[in-house]
């Protein structure tokens, strides 16, 4: 899900750091008011957790990568603020120091992960309460499901979007496949794998974090 720098249109990268560092900002100053020190240390380890998980990838489209995130672990654990802003942690510090996403496009990849990932599976997982469906652990799949292949379709239409939009002569300016091939190149193997295994590692590890670190949200 780390797009490369060189792959989207500088208005397109200047669009998503807007909206990152609105909704970052935003998030920021909602997780300082509640945010204790045992709380903080829980977090940073949390982040360490998804740090590792993100670098083992492998390539699809263009450049892009496939992983799981961690994140909707993270967001059930802390809720939505901290999770922005221990993902964002994460994609900055991969970004600087291991060129894992770009720096350019550090905007969206943060819009696509830490943003997108947190407020889905909240939302989803509120749904699924208004539903009545009582099961959390069924609730944790279904959401973390979703989120994260939200996640990955957004990256494929950001993609899949520059050859339509940025064109000079006839040529793609910069990302050369379009939505026909960036969106089942990416969303096969998250509807099929990544998804699921994300899922699945949610419902396993939520309970015991919680209850070793006994977590308060």
């Amino acid at each position: 899900m780390h797009i490369p720098d060189g792959y989207l249109s500088p208005q397109t990268c200047a669009t998503f750091y807007a909206a990152s560092t609105a909704a970052v900002g935003f998030a920021f100053a909602k997780f300082k008011k509640s945010v204790d020190e045992k709380t903080f240390v829980h977090l940073s380890v949390a982040s360490a957790f998804t740090f590792i998980v993100m670098m083992f990838n492998f390539p699809v489209v263009g450049g892009s990568s496939a992983h799981i995130t961690g994140i909707p672990l993270i967001t059930y654990l802390f809720g939505p603020f901290a999770s922005i802003i221990a993902s964002t942690v994460v994609l900055i510090i991969q970004a600087l120091l291991f060129r894992d996403g770009g720096i350019l496009a550090l905007g969206t990849n943060v819009f696509n992960m830490a943003i997108a990932i947190p407020l889905v599976t909240i939302f989803v997982d509120s749904l699924l309460k208004i539903a009545n469906l009582k099961n959390e652990k069924v609730r944790m799949f279904i959401s973390t499901y979703i989120s994260t292949n939200v996640a990955a379709l957004l990256t494929a239409v950001e993609l899949g979007l520059q050859p339509i939009l940025f064109t000079k002569a006839g040529k793609p300016l910069y990302f050369m496949y379009d939505l026909k091939t960036t969106i089942p190149a990416m969303m096969v193997p998250y509807l099929l794998i990544v998804g699921v295994v994300e899922a699945v590692l949610t419902v396993l590890l939520y309970s015991p974090l919680k209850n070793f670190a006994k977590i308060k949200k």
